[in-house]
């Protein structure tokens, strides 16, 4: 289930970052902002999961 969960956000990552590789004006901005999103969704995931499994 963990192993699902991990790949979800990383697939997600992925996927809010993909549009920026094809993108040289400003309409990155918003494929940038959903990155940035998933990114910090995903260390945010791994910080609680990592503290609980840590027990700190």
């Amino acid at each position: 289930m963990l192993a699902l969960l991990i790949l979800f956000f990383v697939v997600l990552l992925l996927v809010a970052f993909t549009p920026l590789l094809g993108y040289l004006d400003r309409k990155w901005i918003l494929p940038l902002m959903w990155g940035l999103f998933a990114f910090f969704t995903l260390v945010g995931w791994l910080v609680f999961l990592g503290i609980g499994w840590l027990n700190f």
